[in-house]
C-alpha cells in the first residue's frame, strides 16, 4: 500500500532534513560510545563527487544511522512501511529522510522517489536481506537493490557491518567495511551476485544463493 510517505520529491531532501539527520547522527553514536568502539575500514573507496546506492548487511536497528555517520555522508534509507505507522517513528523516519517501502515489490513510488534523490546531493540506502540477520549467514537476499540500480543508473557501495566482542571488555567493535563501488549494468542477477560476493568479504558472512 503506498503512503504519503512512500513518494518524495527532490524537494524534500533539503537542508532542513540534512541537518535533522547530522544532529540525529551524532546524538545516537555519540549514547553509544560507552557500548562501541566504531571503526571504519575502506574509506578511500567512498568518492563524495559520486551518489551511490549504499548497501549494507544489516546487523542492529542502528545501523543505518552509524552508517551515515562514520562514512560522513547523507543517505535517504528505504524503510519497511510497518515504521511509518506510529507517530514518534513516523517523525523520526521522515524528517532523517527515509521514506516507506513494500519489503515484497519496487513498486512506482520507490523508484519515483530514487529518482527524485538522484537529482540532489543525497545517496540512497538500503539493506537487500530486508531484515536484520545475526546467524553468521547472508541470505534471502531481494533483488530490488539491482533493479533500482539499473533504472536510476547508480553506482552499488557494498558495506560489510562486523560487530564482535572485544575480550575481557564490556564493549563491542562496530567494524564498517567498504568495499570498491559495483559499476549498474543491464544484468540484474550479476549485480546480486557481485554485491553478496563482495559483502560475504567484508563481513565474513557465509553467502546462501537463493
Amino acid at each position: 500500500m503506498t503512503t504519503k510517505y512512500s513518494t518524495k520529491t527532490s524537494k524534500s531532501f533539503n537542508v532542513w532534513r540534512k541537518f535533522f539527520q547530522y544532529i540525529t547522527c551524532i546524538v545516537i553514536i555519540t549514547s553509544l560510545r560507552l557500548k562501541y568502539n566504531f571503526k571504519v575500514e575502506g574509506k578511500e573507496f567512498v568518492n563524495k563527487n559520486k551518489k551511490y546506492i549504499v548497501a549494507s548487511n544489516h546487523v542492529t536497528g542502528v545501523d543505518p544511522f552509524i552508517i551515515a555517520a562514520m562514512l560522513n555522508i547523507t543517505i535517504a534509507y528505504m524503510a519497511k512501511k510497518q515504521l511509518f505507522e506510529s507517530f514518534w517513528s513516523t517523525v523520526l523516519m521522515d524528517w532523517c529522510g527515509a521514506f516507506a517501502v513494500d519489503r515484497e515489490k519496487v513498486d512506482v513510488s520507490t523508484i519515483k522517489t530514487a529518482l527524485s534523490i538522484q537529482k540532489t546531493d543525497w545517496n540512497l540506502g538500503l539493506f537487500p536481506q530486508g531484515t536484520r540477520c545475526n546467524n553468521g549467514k547472508m541470505e534471502h537476499i531481494t533483488k530490488g537493490f539491482a533493479s533500482i540500480a539499473k533504472k536510476i543508473k547508480a553506482d552499488v557501495l557494498p558495506l560489510g557491518i562486523i560487530v564482535k566482542e572485544i575480550p575481557d571488555s564490556k564493549k563491542k567493535d562496530f567494524i564498517i567495511k567498504v568495499g570498491q563501488a559495483i559499476p549498474y549494468n543491464n544484468n540484474v542477477d550479476d549485480m546480486v551476485e557481485e554485491w553478496s560476493k563482495a559483502v560475504s568479504s567484508l563481513s565474513g558472512l557465509e553467502y546462501v544463493p537463493s
